[in-house]
């Protein structure tokens, strides 16, 4: 008797398990990935190695994993129209860090300090000597080459703000275009 006649029922369900695996995986990917293409003018790098027209595998943010130092997040900005809400920033700092003016910049939790320039003053956003709220993060640019809205503007962003982080960089992935 040939073995696939003798195996059958065997065969068959093995079959409908690895269906039934592929489809939930299929819905998981779904439900926790999504695709973002960057906005903007062709040329000019939002981040190191993100520039506009690129496009992104974005990863839903669950209770699970907080924000990480360094994640490259997207988060909806405090009191902005609907249309404009979504932006992109690097975490650049976690609850309970302090922050430490060196010169026209910032050292956070005592790391060396940013690349990017802090506002002086009474109506500053983001002071010396603040530590940062519980549940609240200090998302920044990588630059100040490009005119981008961050935490220096919106204040911390909270956690709830904060949706997708950076999975996968597809034209970092494939080359550039």
């Amino acid at each position: 008797m040939p073995f696939a006649k003798r195996h059958q029922v065997k065969l068959r369900a093995i079959r409908v398990l690895l269906t039934f695996l592929v489809l939930g995986l299929m819905a998981f990917a779904y439900i926790n990935y999504g695709l973002y293409t960057v906005p903007g003018d062709k040329g000019r790098e939002v981040f190191f190695g993100i520039a506009p027209g690129d496009s992104l595998v974005i990863a839903r943010y669950r209770f699970w994993r907080s924000p990480q130092l360094g994640d490259v997040v997207f988060y909806n900005a405090p009191g902005a129209a609907s249309d404009q809400a979504r932006l992109i920033g690097r975490v650049s700092g976690l609850p309970g860090e302090r922050i430490a003016r060196r010169g026209p910049t910032m050292a956070i939790g005592g790391r060396e300090p940013m690349a990017v320039g802090f506002e002086l003053g009474d109506s500053a956003r983001i002071r010396d000597g603040d530590v940062i709220p519980e549940g609240k993060y200090l998302i920044l640019v990588d630059s100040d080459a490009v005119t981008y809205a961050d935490s220096r503007e919106h204040g911390y962003i909270p956690l709830d703000s904060i949706e997708y982080r950076l999975a996968l960089n597809l034209a970092a992935f494939w080359g550039r275009k």
